[in-house]
């Protein structure tokens, strides 16, 4: 019995790569939107430490308006990190969306080939059992014409 060939395998082996490769830059996506997250959660941190420190030095009697300056100066430095931060984070998020339709496209181009793989497999194997079936029939055939021919020679000798 002949051994199945898919003659589209290295396109099988191509999609499973660029799916790989999507699944990694999602990945890389991911860690960077952590990571940016997790840089506004400092900075917003820091804002309220800030305000804090200011309020605590205020109460104490020690706030100058040289240090109102420094404090406004950093917070206001603070607010437009953040609001950039925050615009990179919806641009990420974006890119994240475009990345995750990617790999679903890039998951379902390599299914449907997977797919068409089994079939042509599956009628492979039916055109073979069909070929067998054909041979043991034939087969059959010829051993019954010669046994009725054996008959048919003791019948006459008889």
């Amino acid at each position: 019995m002949a051994a199945f060939k898919f003659r589209l395998d290295f396109l099988i082996t191509l999609r499973r790569r660029r799916e790989e490769e999507a699944a990694a830059r999602l990945a890389r996506r991911l860690a960077s939107i952590r990571e940016l997250e997790a840089r506004i959660a400092g900075m917003e941190s820091d804002r309220v430490r800030l305000s804090e420190e200011l309020s605590e030095k205020a109460s104490q009697g020690l706030a100058t308006p040289a240090i109102f300056s420094l404090y406004s100066e950093y917070q206001a430095k603070l607010l437009q990190d953040l609001r950039k931060a925050d615009e990179l984070l919806t641009l990420s998020r974006r890119e994240m969306a475009k990345e995750q339709a990617a790999l679903r496209k890039a998951v379902m181009e390599r299914q449907l080939m997977e797919r068409i793989r089994e079939k042509q497999a599956e009628a492979f194997r039916e055109e073979e059992l069909r070929r067998e079936q054909n041979i043991l029939e034939e087969m059959h055939a010829l051993v019954k014409a010669r046994r009725d021919r054996m008959e048919k020679d003791d019948a006459a000798r008889d």
